[in-house]
């Protein structure tokens, strides 16, 4: 089971969690992002960057039932991490392409108590070297055009739901390609 990560947080020098998007191979999907009404997520909008407040909140509340505080964000991603397990009764794999995602990530699962449970079913995987090739970059590409092309939702770059899709997309563009010239050897 390999499932893609990317986060969307304040800023790259005091980073902390606003929005979490998972990504099966499959495409099951999981979002959660920071209710910026409670007090909590307004220090957050506050703290963030300028590009953050304007390129990113400007797509919150796209996802249907995906608001909440850092703790219910925690809890729900470990809930469904540990569900991913069970189903398969295997360890699930955890692409990210930062290494930064996967911290964040694993704060808020922390936060909320799981952590204990959820780091024994995890196997964190950097994919970057791989899904960071032009064959990889290209396929993400694809992905954020057809996002948004795709009715209703408007997820676009920098929204993680849509960047742990493109995530997807540039690994099983790059598995394909490595498939296909394996075959022709």
């Amino acid at each position: 089971m390999i499932v893609f990560l990317d986060t969307e947080f304040t800023d790259l020098l005091n980073p902390e969690l606003l929005s979490l998007g998972l990504v099966t191979l499959d495409g099951r999907e999981h979002y959660a992002e920071l209710d910026v009404t409670t007090e909590a997520g307004k220090a957050r909008v506050k703290a963030s960057s300028a590009f953050v407040r304007s390129g990113v909140f400007e797509m919150w509340g796209l996802v249907p039932g995906a608001t909440g505080t850092e703790r219910e964000m925690g809890r729900r991603t470990g809930e469904w991490l540990l569900g991913l397990a069970a189903e398969s009764g295997a360890k699930v794999e955890v692409a990210f392409d930062y290494s930064m995602d996967y911290e964040l990530m694993e704060y808020a699962i922390r936060d909320c108590g799981l952590w204990d449970q959820v780091r024994d079913v995890l196997l964190p995987v950097n994919v970057n070297p791989i899904t960071g090739t032009i064959t990889g970059e290209l396929a993400a590409e694809e992905c954020f055009r057809a996002l948004g092309r795709r009715g209703g939702r408007g997820l676009k770059r920098h929204h993680a739901l849509a960047d742990a899709l493109a995530l997807r997309a540039a690994y099983m563009a790059v598995k394909a390609a490595a498939l296909a010239s394996a075959r022709s050897i």
